[in-house]
């Protein structure tokens, strides 16, 4: 029996990257499962094999820079699974690798827009519900980012600090209605668009893949990237019920990267 045993998520973001594997994992530990995303053609996928482990699956396609979307997912999840017992924000826009001062402010406060006010919508969508069903957890997937500088990642990592601050005061506000917010800080995880995104340097005069992934490893206490379904596993922990205890807090899964007091 899974730690989501009886559960329905909901879970946006759903793309190539870490949310297709939180999906995935979500559906191996026991839930059904409901999925947001803009493109349907990977959902799908999902979906079906979700449907082999013998779990419920719910392609949404929607866009979560409109509220009007949120609160149709939310309404498609409950029509589908009768409650939301958690809700993973993963969807994100990374906005541009530059200084900080060198940024492209349209293109941050788009980043902004899904990001942080993106999941503020989802999260006000689904509370209602919640607060109806006594209680429900949160998930906003963060980044160790907002916390260890990384050359040229100053737009993603304020978009993060931001989300990070605001899984606090949610946890406060939320808390009577027994909502739990809570944040993973994920570090480096060998995901398809960040291979891409390693390949892309290294074919155009970068350390090689290999050099690359080493180096980083290096860094770590375990020696080595955590898997997206590592990854996957932290962050759908604080749904569980074993963390009934655990709000406003920060989990960092990076390996070891990153340890702060």
């Amino acid at each position: 029996m899974g730690i989501l045993e009886g559960k329905a998520v909901l879970i946006t973001g759903v793309g190539p990257g870490l949310g297709r594997m939180i999906a995935l994992e979500a559906g191996r530990q026991g839930a059904d499962v409901a999925m947001v995303s803009r493109s349907t053609v990977l959902m799908e996928e999902v979906a079906g094999e979700l449907g082999q482990l013998g779990r419920q699956a719910l392609v949404i396609q929607a866009d979560i820079t409109a509220q009007a979307d949120c609160d149709r997912a939310a309404e498609q999840t409950l029509a589908a699974f009768g409650r939301i017992d958690g809700l993973v924000n993963s969807a994100y826009r990374p906005g541009d690798l530059a200084p900080v001062n060198e940024l492209d402010l349209d293109v941050l406060a788009g980043a902004f827009d899904v990001t942080v006010i993106g999941t503020l919508r989802m999260i006000r969508a689904v509370v209602p519900a919640m607060e109806r069903q006594g209680g429900g957890a949160i998930v906003n997937v963060g980044s160790q980012v907002a916390r260890k500088v990384v050359q040229h990642q100053g737009g993603y990592a304020s978009t993060k600090a931001a989300l990070a601050s605001l899984t606090r005061y949610l946890a406060a506000e939320l808390g009577s209605k027994n909502i739990r917010v809570n944040t993973p800080a994920i570090g480096w995880t060998m995901s398809a668009p960040a291979r891409a995104w390693l390949e892309s340097q290294a074919a155009q005069g970068g350390p090689s893949v290999d050099k690359t992934v080493a180096g980083i490893s290096a860094t770590m206490a375990l020696g080595r990237i955590p898997t997206d379904e590592e990854c996957a596993r932290g962050v759908l922990l604080p749904l569980s019920d074993l963390f009934s205890a655990v709000t406003g807090a920060t989990l960092d899964i990076n390996g070891g990267d990153y340890m702060p007091l």
